[in-house]
């Protein structure tokens, strides 16, 4: 086994859970996660000498699984969908509470505004990791956050 292969199966062995639980909670789908976290630690490899450092891998190695998976929900974007739900909470907070609505409100956000509603609202991390995690700037993250709690108050005006 070359040092290559040894130093990603390490990885996978910490990191493979956490990243499939990831790819889980953005797909929604078992099969679908499972495909992601696979490909996901297949561009590890192809960039196994790029590794970042302990403390540093599972924030590289999450970016890539989120941006994959913001690429599979994209391209699923481009297929036809479901109508958005007749009747959505005028609150934010209410709003946030409907799974359905926060699913809609994502897919018609941009998907720089949705990868930091996501990983906020959703995974629950607190601005800073976002803005770790995605490599941009903390008032980017808030920026981000502000201009998708403004689409989520629209979106349930008009429901």
């Amino acid at each position: 086994m070359s040092d290559g292969d040894t130093q990603l199966a390490q990885l996978y062995r910490r990191f493979g859970p956490t990243i499939y639980a990831r790819c889980l909670r953005m797909l929604g789908d078992h099969a679908a996660a499972q495909d992601a976290t696979q490909e996901t630690f297949m561009r590890v490899f192809r960039h196994i000498g790029e590794t970042p450092g302990d403390h540093e891998a599972l924030t590289w190695i999450y970016r890539i699984a989120t941006n994959h998976c913001l690429n599979v929900l994209r391209a699923a974007r481009r297929r036809p969908r479901p109508e958005a739900p007749a009747e959505a909470a005028h609150s934010f907070e209410a709003a946030l509470a409907d799974r359905q609505f926060v699913s809609h409100a994502l897919r018609s956000s941009p998907s720089k505004v949705s990868a930091v509603a996501w990983l906020h609202h959703v995974d629950g991390l607190p601005q800073g990791q976002v803005a770790d995690v995605l490599g941009i700037s903390r008032r980017t993250v808030t920026s981000r956050l502000a201009h998708f709690a403004q689409s989520v108050r629209r979106l349930a005006a008009r429901g």
